[in-house]
């Protein structure tokens, strides 16, 4: 029983993270770079707008002239 769930697994894992050719091996990267990046860069532009959006509202007080 432990001997076949345990080769099961490892037959599992090699059939998930294993391609059949060097192509698709270069697809899968490129996909994992670009869906890894996507949150981040998401992430920077949302702090830019709020960023921007603060510096506007901190300055309005001062004559629009940062300290």
């Amino acid at each position: 029983m432990t001997v076949t769930l345990l080769l099961r697994l490892r037959d599992w894992l090699l059939d998930t993270f294993t391609y059949e050719s060097g192509s698709q091996a270069a697809a899968a990267m490129a996909d994992a770079s670009r869906w890894g990046w996507l949150p981040a860069l998401s992430g920077v532009s949302v702090g830019a707008d709020l960023a921007r959006s603060e510096h506007v509202e901190a300055t309005a007080g001062n004559g629009g002239m940062s300290a």
